[in-house]
């Protein structure tokens, strides 16, 4: 991976989603100083991250489209334009509405981003396109473990919160023109190794049907993502108001959680380098967080709910990024809108999950809230099944 001609270029792809980690959580995680700042409440600021979801998953298709068109490094480069003002704008605004506008633009850089980054990292790195997209999720992990770092650093010693707005800022600036240094591969186009050979054919031995496996994968971008939203969501409610737990040691599940994750990510890097196929992992790592999922609700104690959300968070890991690379796979001649239709999916479950669960646990408790992850898992594990079965019907073993 390291001696290819795009490493340079796929880095830069990574350094967006470690950036991408921080910006998807920095309303969250600021919501005391937001809340006051636009005289709202928490509700006001779910709002507002349930605005960058909407937009997010409203436009990436359509920018998918565009990248096939005109490139994925124009689009791509377009991202942090959008992402900048979103950054600059929000510690200064006082207006809901014009926080809002801002909102829609984070969500307008994110679908630039998904619609363009996922299809590169599949024509950079033809021979290894499942290690090339999960790792991925390895640096939305770091961002998400740094940005706690950053914030305490600014807060402790008393400087404005905006500050860690503005530091990302910059840096999404300076890894953009870094990106506009860098060479594509053209998009939608066979990859000839220096032999000759084609590395991203596929032995088709019949055409690959959008309505069959196309709309199972679509369906497993919404599961894998509500899966994902929900659980980083409401596992330190079920450890307060089920186990007894501290708020303190309740959010130490969402550590496990995330631990787990990036331990996922390293195995996968590792067995997709070899035998192991994206559509594979689909099938098998859903019915692992089944099983864990099952275990947590059926021995109610605080080291089985530790392990169960660490497995759980191992095995959602990669998800959404072994269904783009499967969607890849079999639609590779417009990979930048199909794709895009997973990353819709996974958009719409970011902004409907949130609010879904918690109408759930609002009339019915947060037990309530996990039998509903578990009628999703039974909804991923059966489009997995039977986008496995397609899959082995439609393209050749080798």
């Amino acid at each position: 991976m390291v001696r290819n001609k795009y490493f340079t270029t796929g880095l830069g792809i990574y350094i967006s989603y470690f950036m991408l980690g921080m910006a998807l959580i920095l309303l969250s995680s600021n919501m005391e100083f937001v809340t006051k700042q636009l005289n709202t409440d928490v509700a006001g600021i779910t709002f507002l991250i349930s605005i960058e979801g909407i937009v997010r998953s409203a436009s990436v298709y359509i920018s998918g489209r565009l990248s096939d068109k005109f490139g994925r490094k124009q689009i791509l480069c377009l991202s942090p334009v959008f992402e900048i003002v979103f950054l600059f704008g929000i510690p200064f605004v006082h207006d809901y509405k014009m926080a809002v506008l801002l909102s829609a633009f984070a969500g307008l850089s994110h679908a630039f981003v998904d619609s363009s980054s996922y299809p590169s990292l599949m024509e950079c790195f033809p021979e290894t396109p499942g290690t090339a997209t999960v790792i991925v999720k390895a640096f939305i992990a770091i961002g998400g473990i740094m940005l706690p770092i950053i914030i305490a650093f600014f807060v402790n010693r008393n400087m404005f919160y905006g500050n860690t707005f503005f530091l990302i800022a910059i840096m999404y600036l300076i890894n953009s023109l870094f990106l506009f240094t860098r060479k594509f591969p053209k998009p939608n186009q066979a990859e000839v190794s220096e032999d000759g050979k084609i590395l991203n054919e596929k032995n088709f031995i019949s055409e690959p049907v959008l309505k069959k496996e196309g709309l199972t994968i679509i369906i497993i971008g919404f599961t894998s993502n509500a899966i994902y939203t929900a659980f980083q969501i409401w596992m330190p409610t079920y450890g307060q108001n089920i186990l007894g737990m501290s708020q303190v040691d309740s959010l130490k599940l969402i550590t496990y959680y995330s631990i787990g994750s990036l331990v996922s990510v390293f195995i996968l890097a590792k067995l997709l380098q070899k035998t192991v196929k994206p559509v594979l992992v689909l099938v098998i790592y859903p019915i692992i967080g089944i099983i864990s999922l099952i275990l947590v609700l059926l021995i109610r104690t605080e080291i089985v709910t530790t392990i169960g959300f660490t497995l759980i968070g191992l095995s959602s890991a990669g998800v959404l990024q072994m269904a783009q690379t499967t969607m890849g796979e079999l639609f590779w001649k417009n990979k930048g809108a199909t794709m895009g239709m997973v990353s819709t999916a996974g958009g719409i479950a970011s902004a409907v999950v949130p609010a879904l669960t918690g109408i759930i646990l609002k009339y019915y408790g947060i037990l309530h809230v996990f039998y509903f992850i578990m009628i999703i898992f039974v909804v991923g594990i059966s489009c997995a099944i039977f986008t496995k079965i397609r899959y082995d019907k439609v393209i050749a073993s080798n």
